[in-house]
Order: C-alpha cells, then sequence, then structure tokens
C-alpha cells in the first residue's frame, strides 16, 4: 500500500521499503499454509505431463537421460504429482541404466569373432552385468506400471477431452 507524505507545497506518494513488502508476502503466505490451503495441482500436472510425454524409448540414451534429469528436476509442490514424478525418473533411470549395461556386454562380444572362446573372467564379468541389467528391469518394471497409472490419473484429471476430440 502507497504512503503518503506531505512535502512542502505537495503530496508525494511514497512505495513502502522492500522490506515491508517481504514481510507482507511471508504473513500472507504463512495465513494461507495455516489454513491448509494447498497450491492448484493443476499447473504441476500439466509441467508434469508435457516433460513426462518428451520421454520416448526409440531416442537415442543421451536424449533420454536429458529428458530424464529434466523430468526429475521440475519443482512441484502438490505431492500426487511428485509422487508421479518420482515413480517415472526412478522408473526410467532403472531401464536406461539396464540398456547402458547390455550396450556395454554387446560391444564387448562384438570384438570377438563367433569361433573364439571368452576367457573365463571377461564371461564372468558380462554374466555379472548381464545380471545386473535384468535386476533392475524387473526393478523397473512396477515402477514403470506405477508412472503410466498415475501419467493416465492426471490426464483424465487434468487434462480431459472434449466432446468428439479422438485419443492420440
Amino acid at each position: 500500500m502507497p504512503h503518503l507524505r506531505r512535502m512542502p507545497g505537495r503530496l508525494v506518494v511514497t512505495a513502502p521499503p522492500f522490506s515491508a513488502l517481504l514481510v507482507a508476502a511471508l504473513v500472507a503466505a504463512w495465513a494461507l499454509s495455516a489454513l491448509g490451503c494447498e497450491p492448484d495441482p493443476r499447473n504441476d500436472a500439466v509441467l508434469f505431463l508435457d516433460r513426462v510425454a518428451r520421454i520416448d524409448a526409440d531416442d537415442p540414451i543421451e536424449e533420454r537421460r536429458r529428458m530424464i534429469e529434466s523430468l526429475a528436476s521440475l519443482p512441484l509442490a502438490a505431492e500426487r504429482v511428485d509422487q508421479a514424478r518420482d515413480a517415472c525418473v526412478e522408473g526410467h533411470e532403472k531401464m536406461l541404466a539396464a540398456e547402458e549395461l547390455q550396450q556395454d556386454v554387446a560391444s564387448h562380444l562384438a570384438r570377438y569373432e563367433a569361433s573364439d572362446v571368452l576367457p573365463a573372467d571377461e564371461r564372468q564379468q558380462l554374466d555379472s552385468q548381464l545380471d545386473r541389467a535384468r535386476t533392475l528391469i524387473r526393478q523397473a518394471g512396477p515402477l514403470i506400471s506405477r508412472c503410466h497409472r498415475m501419467t493416465a490419473d492426471l490426464e483424465l484429471r487434468y487434462r480431459p477431452r472434449r466432446r468428439g476430440e479422438e485419443s492420440p
């Protein structure tokens, strides 16, 4: 609220000091939190849905990694959207790690001819990498399923289809 100050021969309107505005904003935020008001999850949901839709399993690994990091860094206040984001990020990170392990094994094996015999220690190391990849895929499955369920729920709730509009 502006302050009125009398100066010789005129009335001057001044803005309150910045610290007063900051205190007023903090008091308002505290009052809203005390009343149990949560931010509207619609904005969080739309931001989340836009970013998660950009993750494409057919994209190169580095592109997917960048998309997953972008999704992970999204600051969200709505708990339901935050939980969906966390499930999606964790699931996609595990799948990406498994794919990288599998590619590493494939590139290692590509150096050998079909008739070559792998040394036992290398074979053991490759088997270990493949076991780790299988474990990551098993762990990612329920997370990706949860991600899809929660994403679909957010789509229905915050992006309702108009009558006559077809699903993609």
